[in-house]
């Protein structure tokens, strides 16, 4: 239990850090995208790559959280789990910590859990444009879609829509 609240810590440090900094929000059409989604719920992330197709986008990275801890990552969907973070704070996964390091177009927070890690990474993450729904703590995205997460199409329908608005 100790090893929770110094990782909790180290989370609320991170995230008053990310909080202080200031990022460009400048939307373009989407070459690159990162996805947060609940591994949990989705077993399957096609959805997603039909997402990128439908945007245009040439490369996507997938982050599923899970409550699983023996999730295996894969090269095409990064997982989430409580050892992702170490107990003396940082960041125990280095596929994740290659992810904090690269440059995204577009950042898809498709999740509505509340807690410090989904918080965190995505604040954590380097995004020109961020979108999520809006049950979701206003600082982590730019523009709020108003669907339920069994929505799917609807969501990326209106994601595109307004992507076409903005970046015109």
């Amino acid at each position: 239990m100790i090893f929770n609240v110094l990782k909790s810590r180290w989370l609320r440090k991170q995230q008053d850090k990310l909080q202080k900094g200031t990022r460009d929000r400048k939307p373009t059409t989407p070459s690159s995208m990162v996805v947060l989604y609940n591994a949990d719920a989705e077993k399957s992330i096609l959805f997603l790559e039909k997402w990128a197709q439908d945007l245009g986008v040439k490369r996507l990275v997938t982050l599923g959280f899970t409550r699983d801890d023996k999730a295996v990552s894969t090269a095409d969907s990064i997982m989430i789990n409580s050892k992702t973070i170490k107990w003396s704070g940082g960041i125990a996964d280095d596929s994740l910590s290659k992810v904090l390091t690269m440059q995204f177009d577009l950042q898809v927070n498709y999740f509505d859990e509340k807690d410090d890690l989904h918080h965190y990474l995505a604040m954590a993450i380097n995004a020109n444009f961020k979108v999520g729904i809006p049950r979701q703590s206003e600082e982590i995205y730019d523009l709020a879609i108003e669907v339920r997460l069994e929505q799917k199409e609807t969501f990326i329908k209106e994601l595109k829509k307004y992507l076409n608005i903005i970046t015109q």
